[in-house]
């Protein structure tokens, strides 16, 4: 069902005392006045905050579901869960032309830095997939990727999504006593400046950086999965410190699909970080495996980009604040195009749920047209 449906829907029986009495009456006798159908009905007269959560409603109107349609004026019943709704299907996604490979990896530091604290199991599955999300990037033959990370030492102008637009972006892991795990990557000026351009375009704020300095969230994936070391690459870097806006970085990847349309090149992005992630005092170490089953779920099943409809505590609650590297991948691919989950290992030591994922762009529409 359509977020807007449900919000107008539920605005009108807020605004409508004569409705909203029918309603709790008969769900089903009003069916065509609120445009929605008996099943959403129900979620909706049962005060289901879960489910229009789940599927993208604001807070500010779901809270009026328990509070008024189940007379729960403390919001006692509901659980804060999230739910795919996987009875209803969603048709193959349309991958914007020449975008050639997409996929998400962690880029958890001790993986190469000191991998030895956590199982080695587990740190052979994450390695594996990691070398199999690679050979899907060399076959795939880019000519420029984006990769996409968050900030974690450098400092920028502003609080906006940064492009990096230099010719060379250089840098290393010596914060992790580790100067030896370093990488050179060749930039791709113009194209980050078409970046640029489309942004503005849609009014949305971007930052040029003339300078970007690779650490962790850019080392480690792409020293893992880089399938050429002369790819030329435009590092985009969220800042959730300073703004977090799952709507913003999804904005953000929609006007990326217009670059990617537009150019002559072969283009592929990556996105980093995650999942369930804590630097907090105290929580570090702390993994969400149910939170990030949902994501990996969402994932799977092509709903990836509807993450974006939650608001940032739900997100920033269950340590997915690197999540907006994902959304800015997942609004460049677009919603229907579903994700091969290639590993997903729980590591308290390295302190959160890592995972690999390949979009599976064959699989979308435009791949059979």
């Amino acid at each position: 069902m359509d977020r807007k449906k449900l919000e107008n829907a539920i605005l009108a029986l807020a605004g409508k005392p004569e409705l909203l009495a029918r309603f709790k009456s008969n769900p089903d006798a009003v069916l065509q006045e609120l445009d929605i159908d008996s099943e959403w009905a129900a979620v909706i007269a049962n005060g289901d905050r879960d489910r229009l959560r789940s599927a993208g409603v604001n807070d500010g109107i779901t809270i009026l579901v328990s509070r008024w349609f189940r007379d729960d004026v403390g919001d006692s019943g509901s659980k804060g869960q999230f739910h795919i709704d996987e009875a209803v299907q969603v048709p193959p996604g349309r991958v914007p032309d020449n975008l050639v490979f997409a996929g998400g990896c962690s880029h958890v530091p001790d993986l190469l830095a000191r991998p030895e604290i956590d199982p080695p199991a587990a740190i052979a599955r994450l390695l594996s997939a990691y070398e199999r999300l690679r050979e899907v990037l060399e076959r795939a033959k880019p000519d420029v990727m984006m990769v996409t990370a968050d900030c974690h030492f450098q400092s920028f102008d502003t609080g906006a999504i940064v492009v990096g637009s230099a010719a060379e972006h250089t840098g290393s892991m010596a914060f992790f006593k580790r100067p030896d795990l370093d990488l050179k990557l060749r930039g791709a000026p113009t194209f980050a400046h078409c970046i640029l351009q489309a942004v503005r375009e849609r009014g949305l704020e971007v930052e040029d950086a003339p300078r970007v300095d690779l650490d962790h969230g850019l080392i480690v994936p792409l020293r893992l999965v880089l399938s050429r070391a002369d790819l030329p690459i435009v590092p985009i870097i969220t800042q959730p410190a300073r703004c977090f806006s799952p709507f913003g970085a999804r904005a953000f990847g929609e006007a990326l699909r217009s670059v990617i349309e537009r150019t002559d090149s072969r283009v592929a992005i990556l996105a980093t970080g995650g999942l369930s992630h804590w630097l907090d005092p105290g929580k570090f170490g702390f993994v969400d495996v149910e939170f990030d089953q949902y994501v990996l779920r969402s994932l799977a099943t092509g709903r990836g980009i509807d993450l974006s409809n939650l608001e940032p505590y739900p997100l920033l609650d269950h340590g997915q604040y690197e999540i907006l590297n994902w959304i800015i991948m997942l609004g460049a691919v677009g919603r229907g195009v579903r994700g091969e989950v290639l590993a997903y290992e729980p590591l308290a030591a390295s302190g959160g749920g890592w995972t690999v994922v390949n979009m599976q762009l064959d699989q979308s529409e435009a791949a059979h047209a």
